[in-house]
């Protein structure tokens, strides 16, 4: 029993990643690199996913085609009011049978993917085989976005030491229980 009380106090609580915090970490500026991590934290709150999903681990890159997010992963629809992310792996799909994620936008608001997305393909243009989301043409590993989270964290005058990749994903995760879909 006490080593049960121990870890509910040692435990380290994690706090969420909610709209409001978003807004306050996206940049928004006009470079490569921040519009790809301003791309990774939008679609990842938006789309309801893990970081691990998008983001790629330390493997050769002949796995890259086969298991992780493409330029040509995405669609955009004509009339620019719905992408669809096209995710081949999930942690939770161990069958790698792949899921169409449709993400429809929602006018006025600058979080939502659609416009990211789009401007990730003007500003860093690349061959429809190479990875959706890099730094320099090089891998975007979790822990990497985990540090640049926590930079761009404290740079908001939020307190890092609470937060983690998951943060997103349980922050939307917490919303959607609260407020269903319709309020996101």
């Amino acid at each position: 029993m006490g080593a049960i009380l121990l870890f509910l106090f040692t435990k380290k609580t994690k706090l969420l990643i909610i709209k409001d915090i978003l807004n306050k970490i996206v940049t928004f500026k006009p470079y490569k690199v921040d519009i790809n991590i301003d791309a990774v934290f939008i679609m990842v709150f938006t789309g309801f996913l893990y970081i691990g999903e998008i983001t790629y681990p330390n493997r050769k890159a002949k796995d890259f085609s086969t298991i992780r997010a493409l330029y040509n992963n995405i669609r955009i629809a004509p009339n620019s009011y719905l992408i669809v992310f096209y995710l081949k792996w999930s942690k939770i799909d161990k069958t790698y049978s792949s899921v169409n994620i449709q993400i429809a936008a929602i006018l006025g608001d600058c979080l939502y993917p659609i416009a990211i997305i789009i401007r990730l393909f003007n500003r860093n243009p690349q061959p429809l085989l190479n990875l959706l989301f890099s730094i320099n043409n090089k891998a975007f590993l979790a822990l990497v976005v985990y540090k640049i989270l926590l930079t761009y964290l404290a740079a908001s005058g939020i307190l890092p030491n609470s937060y983690s990749n998951y943060s997103f994903y349980r922050g939307v995760a917490q919303y959607i229980y609260n407020y269903g879909f319709t309020e996101l």
